[in-house]
């Protein structure tokens, strides 16, 4: 027996199945895909394997797989879990590469994958920000068996309120921000800051942002240990920002009095407290820093894409009203010229942060572009309709196709002109109804840019 699994079609031969739906047809994929027993609530006749029955007692289950995971191997593994509506995967990324750079092995989990100093783990596992909870208990025992000392996890809303991570031991837990997301989930900004919270009782301690209200309110209801970062001197680190042009940016901060300065390209001060965040957690886990060297940026952040037309083209995964502002006053403070932006929102999303995205975009961009983000079940005109209620029709174009909006603000932009491509980021495919397909904010504009320019690569039909 190799491992226990709860989604049938991970399922390899030798694998233990728990299914938590209690659904023959499922339990029978399994078994055909390799499962040697079942684990379930309740008792199948006819089934040609063991079984392990578990009366309406799946959650304790769960707590005692965490009880024997932690104490078999999560014990030599630190773990720190980040919670927060725009951040976490790039700090996730941050403390990543702040350990690797003393030194560390370390495995950092979340929306881009799960990766191991730096490398992506090729393994099937789902496309979720926080890991279904076995998913999770898998990847602590590779990284016991493979002497990988620290684990970086995004904490999501709703991975917390699915009990993703069950009673698994968190030895710091990163609290960021709150803003508006998810809501159509969580039916309004209390329950869906509560979801969040359930990540305190896991942890030993608190790394908060002092300058976020709720994550003040976080510390002062915790018994814990708290690490505050902000702008403040107060604070465990303290940042500040200096010496920034349109490239560049160098972040200075106070680590209890120690002065630490990091180069990286000009990401702007959302990303000075990101970083913030990422050194707190290293003080938190008793990391001492030596030598901090420039920090990347996850793929699908403020990221660039080089062009020979001038244009500063920037890539973000930026899809709600904060972030989409964060990104864009960072645009402002070096841009010169015409600022355009191209946007959209998600479908069956919290509708009521359309019409703000909107206010932020024509506010601070010379030009908005509205289009699709993922329609999902709803038609991308209504979506858009809500976007521009009540805008100045001056301040926006719109065009639902997503690769021809991205186009046109590529077409209209001149040199010195900056265009943010925003809301899908690392994202390599679009959800339209029930059809995914394959598509790139990226490889959008590389094609446009291949085009324009006369250049052939091997992948051009005409080479």
């Amino acid at each position: 027996m190799s491992k226990i699994v709860n989604f049938s079609k991970q399922i390899k031969e030798g694998d233990i199945f728990i299914c938590e739906r209690n659904s023959r047809r499922i339990i029978d994929e399994a078994i055909h895909l390799g499962a040697v027993a079942v684990i379930s609530e309740v008792f199948l006749a006819d089934c040609c394997v063991p079984q392990i029955i578990i009366p309406s007692d799946m959650e304790r289950f769960k707590q005692r797989i965490c009880e024997k995971t932690y104490e078999l191997y999560g014990k030599k593994v630190k773990t720190v879990a980040i919670t927060g509506t725009n951040g976490k995967t790039t700090v996730a990324f941050f403390i990543g590469q702040l350990l690797m750079q003393q030194r560390k092995s370390v495995c950092v989990i979340g929306t881009l994958g799960v990766f191991i100093n730096g490398k992506q783990l090729k393994q099937n596992f789902r496309n979720n920000t926080t890991l279904p909870f076995y998913d999770f208990i898998q990847i602590v025992h590779y990284c016991y068996e493979h002497s990988v000392e620290f684990i970086i996890l995004e904490a999501s809303s709703q991975g917390l309120l699915d009990n993703r991570l069950g009673s698994y031991p968190i030895d710091v837990g990163v609290f960021l921000n709150i803003g508006k997301d998810h809501l159509e989930f969580h039916g309004g900004m209390v329950p869906y800051k509560k979801s969040k919270e359930l990540l305190v009782p896991l942890c030993t301690t608190l790394v908060v942002n002092a300058d976020d209200e709720w994550c003040r309110t976080v510390a002062q209801n915790s018994f814990l240990p708290i690490i505050s970062f902000g702008v403040h001197a107060r604070n465990t680190v303290t940042f500040q920002q200096k010496n920034d042009n349109e490239d560049e940016i160098t972040y200075q901060f106070y680590v209890k009095n120690e002065e630490i300065e990091v180069k990286m390209k000009n990401s702007g001060f959302y990303n000075g407290m990101n970083l913030a965040a990422a050194l707190a957690s290293l003080w938190a886990l008793k990391v001492p820093l030596h030598n901090v060297k420039p920090l990347m940026l996850p793929n699908g952040r403020f990221q660039h894409v080089d062009n020979n037309k001038g244009i500063k083209v920037l890539i973000d995964y930026a899809h709600t009203p904060d972030a989409l502002e964060a990104c864009l006053s960072t645009i402002n403070a070096f841009a010169k010229n015409n600022i355009y932006v191209v946007f959209g929102c998600g479908g069956n999303r919290d509708k009521k942060k359309r019409n703000e995205m909107g206010k932020v975009a024509t506010t601070f961009a010379t030009q908005s572009i509205i289009t699709s983000d993922n329609p999902r079940d709803e038609n991308p005109t209504d979506i858009i309709k809500e976007i521009v209620r009540g805008l100045d029709k001056k301040k926006y174009h719109i065009e639902p196709d997503r690769k021809k909006a991205i186009i046109y603000a590529l077409q209209i932009a001149k040199e010195g002109d900056v265009v943010l491509i925003a809301g899908k980021g690392h994202e390599q495919e679009q959800i339209l109804h029930d059809l995914v397909v394959p598509f790139s904010d990226r490889d959008v504009v590389s094609s446009y840019f291949e085009e324009v320019g006369g250049l052939i690569t091997k992948n051009d039909p005409v080479a």
